[in-house]
């Protein structure tokens, strides 16, 4: 990058944010200069390992995907007067008590259907690369995945984006664990670590999509609905705690902006509380991380 093009300032109230996400962002952690260079760096070292490939068409249709992915994981966290979100609260859990729920509507980022978008954001006492790795890796997935519990996940794929051990384009197979030949799901997961935030994102995607992309197929009409998780530091403890935002998707026929059924929003709040008490489990306790 040779030159600034433009620099703004503002200033914004932010009475409203959650107290658990306060001194991350009052502090200058959450949009100062070093966040700026780090998304200036994860996107200098993304471009450049899609340059070195051998079989570039192969690996920039799966990477076109991924960054389709990505662009509707962040989509889906942002705040409009078009993307609104509302505040529910269907337990007294100490660690996740609220969460935000969104609509989303059919082919919105290629999403293949009407969906629902629930997030909450946690502490965890565990460093940040601590939790990144635990999340990334396929082998520890089962623990914390309450969807593939019992199974096993294979890693058929994998494409660097980073100079990160664990930055990568990956491709899961849960396999089913009665016959270990078939493939329950498939999915298409980026995880991306720097020195001010990391993520892990997923989507489920059909097995025959992904046989075409890595034949050469287009991937533009693929859907992608994707969950994931962003790991920051909090701020205020160096590393020692951190800040996971757990963001999950379902579709739902049955959902609209003015109606998010009932069993579809208790349904994800369990996904999403289970899934942060098997984080905190698997990365606070080091038998955990094997």
């Amino acid at each position: 990058m040779d030159s600034v093009t433009w620099v703004e300032h503002c200033e914004v109230d932010n009475s409203s944010v959650p107290e658990v996400c306060r001194y991350f962002v009052t502090s200058g952690h959450a949009y100062g200069a070093k966040q700026w260079l780090s998304t200036l760096v994860r996107q200098h070292e993304r471009l450049t390992h899609i340059r070195v490939r051998r079989d570039p068409k192969l690996q920039s249709n799966l990477l076109i995907l991924a960054d389709q992915m990505m662009r509707n994981f962040w989509r889906n966290l942002s705040f409009s007067r078009k993307n609104r979100w509302m505040l529910v609260s269907l337990s007294d859990d100490e660690n996740i008590n609220k969460a935000i729920i969104r609509f989303v509507k059919e082919k919105e980022g290629r999403c293949p259907g009407p969906a629902l978008v629930m997030a909450a954001t946690i502490r965890i006492p565990a460093s940040a690369r601590r939790i990144f790795n635990f999340l990334q890796d396929e082998n520890s997935r089962s623990k914390w995945d309450i969807l593939s519990h019992g199974h096993v996940v294979q890693q058929t794929r994998s494409i660097s984006n980073g100079c990160v051990l664990g930055n990568r384009v990956s491709i899961l197979e849960v396999k089913s664990p009665e016959d270990p030949d078939r493939t329950v799901k498939t999915l298409l997961q980026e995880s991306f670590s720097t020195s001010a935030c990391s993520y892990v994102t997923f989507a489920p995607v059909e097995a025959s999509s992904i046989n075409m992309i890595l034949n050469g197929g287009d991937s533009d009409n693929v859907p992608v609905a994707p969950s994931g998780f962003s790991i920051l530091s909090d701020g205020l403890t160096g590393d020692e705690v951190s800040l996971v935002t757990i963001v999950f998707q379902i579709l739902d026929s049955a959902a609209s902006p003015m109606c998010f059924p009932a069993h579809s929003v208790y349904s994800m709040y369990k996904v999403i509380t289970e899934t942060g008490k098997a984080i905190t489990t698997g990365v606070v306790d080091p038998y955990n991380m094997g």
